[in-house]
């Protein structure tokens, strides 16, 4: 167990804190999140568009399908459970 160097007790634990705080990192997580749900579903209607001979039916679906499922995610993991 660490100890605080400001005073003799030991330092407390994100259990013992209480509530969780974001951190400076989570709107990168966001946006990498959006990002990678976008480029990924949107590759995959891409490709469906190249095999299936249609110029951008897949495509726009994939991406719209990509953000849809990112903003659940985010939103899941943001309720406390």
């Amino acid at each position: 167990m660490f100890t605080s160097e400001m005073s003799d007790r030991p330092a407390e634990t994100q259990e013992e804190r209480g509530s969780v705080s974001p951190h400076g990192s989570d709107g990168w997580a966001i946006v990498s999140l959006l990002l990678s749900g976008i480029l990924l579903w949107g590759g995959i209607g891409w490709i469906a568009d190249a095999l299936l001979d249609f110029d951008a039916l897949f495509l726009p679906i994939g991406m719209v399908l990509g953000m849809a499922g990112a903003i659940y995610l985010i939103w899941r993991q943001s309720i406390p459970s």
